[in-house]
């Protein structure tokens, strides 16, 4: 049961983080990039087994890179809210912002998260904005969700740019 509350609670930490890092670039439009991330942002208050609602922000440091029209590497930065719970899951809304090769896209994502990831992480999330659409892996790195709330999560994830 400890295990199975870890795990939601990074998903949701995790998934919030993924909803700012995978934000859409507003120049992508019908592009069909492929594009890869990863991010350690902060929840506050964080998440646990009780229901609450918060917000999360990216001090940056993450990483972006995109293949196809949009091509090449950059960072990016983002911040939104999330709800929910480690064992239940729930949602969050972002609003990431990132460049590659000078150039900055930004996009609204909203994010579901509480699946146990296949792919490495512990949680599993989707999201989807109006030109994004993909998915991160979760894992908690402060917190526990038990005897503490996750307030950092590291999300690796994948999406394409429609």
């Amino acid at each position: 049961m400890l295990r199975k509350a870890v795990v939601f609670t990074a998903s949701l930490a995790l998934g919030l983080a993924g909803v700012g890092i995978a934000g859409t670039p507003s120049g992508a439009e019908g592009s069909g990039s492929q594009c890869t991330f990863q991010h350690v942002p902060d929840l506050e208050p964080g998440l646990s087994y009780k229901p609450s609602s918060g917000k999360f922000i990216d001090p940056g440091g993450g990483t972006i890179s995109c293949k196809g029209a949009v091509n090449g590497s950059g960072s990016y930065t983002d911040s939104g809210t999330d709800s929910g719970t480690c064992q239940g899951g729930g949602t969050a809304v972002g609003d990431p912002t990132f460049t590659i090769n000078g150039e900055t896209f930004t996009d609204r994502i909203t994010i579901k998260f509480g699946e146990p990831s296949t792919k490495g992480g512990i949680v599993h999330a989707k999201f989807e904005g109006a030109r994004t659409k993909g998915t991160i892996e979760l894992t908690p790195t402060k917190g526990d969700c038990v005897i503490n709330p996750v307030t950092q999560v590291k999300g690796v994830g994948e999406f394409t740019l429609k």
